[in-house]
């Protein structure tokens, strides 16, 4: 089957989803665009966007899986956007996150209810996680961390996706700092 470039598609015709396009449209930004700092935040405005999320970062969680350090971010609205030297704590959920980075899954999404702890520092309905390899005892991990209004089920291969994406940064996130 072949298309006109003039043709538009339909809805039933779109083959991916948003989620993913962004997430993989942004690996392909970050790995081949010289100006990384502007390929990530690109490639995290059109993710907040997919994922309709409240704000959106690009981190590492310690070693000791208690704190989440951001590195760049986007937020919906007219929130501050760029470098983030934002420091989360993850006391609150830290088992789900330890068992999350013990299994083999890409994304983790945990609740956060307004009695938590977390709610001050993350007013959101849900906390999306997803991290680019899977991080040695003791190593960082490199994390998307979208905060997210109501859930959200990732489509089928989005984890994945966004998972490289992650990985381009990690691998060229010191072309960003100095």
């Amino acid at each position: 089957m072949t298309w006109q470039f003039d043709e538009t598609l339909e809805k039933d015709d779109y083959v991916g989803d948003p989620v993913s396009e962004a997430a993989i449209t942004g690996a392909a930004l970050v790995r081949h665009l010289d100006d990384v700092r502007f390929a990530s935040l690109r490639a995290l405005r059109q993710l907040l966007r997919a994922l309709d999320a409240e704000r959106i970062a690009i981190g590492c969680i310690t070693p000791d899986r208690q704190r989440l350090q951001e590195e760049l971010v986007w937020v919906s609205g007219f929130g501050r956007c760029g470098e983030s030297e934002r420091v989360l704590s993850c006391v609150a959920f830290e088992d789900e996150i330890r068992d999350w980075l013990a299994s083999s899954d890409d994304a983790v999404s945990i609740g956060i209810d307004v009695r938590s702890p977390a709610w001050h520092e993350l007013p959101c309905d849900q906390l999306l996680l997803v991290r680019a390899t899977r991080p040695a005892q003791g190593e960082a991990c490199m994390v998307l961390a979208a905060q997210l209004r109501g859930g959200v089920r990732l489509p089928e291969g989005a984890a994945h996706a966004i998972s490289m994406l992650v990985g381009e940064y990690a691998s060229r996130r010191t072309l960003i700092r100095p």
